[in-house]
This record gives C-alpha cells, structure tokens and sequence, in this order.
C-alpha cells in the first residue's frame, strides 16, 4: 500500500503544483494553464496507473470505493495523501511563483452559485464517466489510451468551465485554490458540491452503461 500512497502523492501533488504555478505566474501565456495541466495529468496517469489506478482526486476515489474497486481501508488514506500533497503544492506555488506586478494581490474567482454548480457538476461528472469506463468496462480494460483520454477530458473541461467555476473538477484542487487565494474559503462549496454529485451521477450513469453492454 505504501508504493500507492506515494503515487497518489506525488501525482495529486505535480497536478495541484502545475495548476498553481500556471495561476499564479500572470508572465505566462494566456491559455497555456490548461494545456500543461492535462499534459502533466496524462503523463502522471501513463506513469502510475498500474500502481495505484492514478486517481489523483478524492471523489474519483469515492467512486471508485462505491463500486468496490476500491477497498475501503484504502479510501481514507488516499484521500489524506491527495489533500496532503495538494496543500503542499499549493504553499510550494505561493512561495515560488513570481510578485504580482505593481504590488497586485490575488484576486479570488467571482463565482456565481447556480453556474458554478452546474459546470463543476457537468464536467467532473464527464471526467469520472470516462476514468470509469477506462478503468472498468471489459471492452476497454488494459488500453493504452487513458491518460490522452483523461487528459482531453480535463483540457475541453478547463476551456469551457474555466471563466464559470475556475475548472476544478477535484476537491483536492479546490483545497489548493483556496490556499493560494485563487478561490474564497466561503466559496468552495460549491465546488465541493458539484464535484461529489458529478461523480456520483457518473457512478450511476457507468453502472447502467456498463450492465448494457454485458447483456448485449
């Protein structure tokens, strides 16, 4: 389990530090945030999914743990070790990441509830139907096409739901959003609501999906 917890880390880690560093670091390329947050994702799953099924993300844990695939003594310390690595990325970015210029302080999403609640909700709800099907259903056990998949997911998710929610799709990145002050505390809510019901309707979607073509 330890060999587990230590990718779960480290994954959950690089993906939380390139998303801070992309956010905080206003000399970087309009538009490149997403592009290298789903390249670091596609990589981090291409390396480690063998080892522990690269979640990176509580609620993709959750569901996992709700379908079994997941034992439950290990659900609880891979979510501690995605937020652990998650906040240290996060207080890795605030100290490295270049001053604001002219003395600029961060500036939290202006999030508006229904909006934000419907993106996060729609796009982890895409993200987790997809791991789901990668990981799960038999026609597509054992591919070697998951992380471009994840990652294209992630990247059309960040594109579109980036100027609505801030494209969290992960709780663990809502942690570090709140940290670094991209996000308020009194707004991560709906972040966290929309992510869990995302992935819990695509836990149900999958089941009725994956019994159809079985009987098929």
């Amino acid at each position: 389990m330890a060999a587990k917890l230590l990718v779960e880390f480290i994954g959950t880690f690089l993906l939380a530090l390139v998303i801070g560093m992309t956010a905080l670091d206003s000399s970087l390329p309009a538009g490149l945030g997403p592009i290298a947050v789903a390249s670091v994702l596609a990589s981090m799953i291409y390396a480690t999914s063998h080892v522990s099924g690269a979640h990176f993300n509580p609620v993709v844990t959750l569901a996992f743990t709700v379908r079994g695939t997941t034992p439950l003594r290990e659900t609880g310390p891979f979510i501690a070790v995605q937020l652990i690595g998650a906040v240290l990325a996060s207080l890795l970015s605030l100290w490295a990441a270049p001053p604001l210029p002219d003395g600029a302080s961060i500036a939290p999403l202006a999030l508006d509830v229904v909006p934000t609640l419907v993106f996060e909700t729609i796009f982890t709800f895409a993200m987790v139907f997809v791991i789901l099907n990668l990981a799960s259903a038999r026609p597509l056990k054992g591919n070697q096409f998951s992380g471009l998949a994840v990652g294209l997911v992630v990247l059309a998710g960040a594109y579109v739901a980036g100027p609505v929610s801030g494209a969290a799709f992960n709780p663990a990145v809502t942690v570090a959003l709140g940290t670094m002050g991209v996000a308020d505390w009194s707004d991560v809510w709906m972040h966290f609501c929309g992510e869990f019901a995302g992935a819990m309707l695509a836990l149900a979607a999958f089941t009725v999906v994956d019994r159809e073509s079985t009987t098929d």
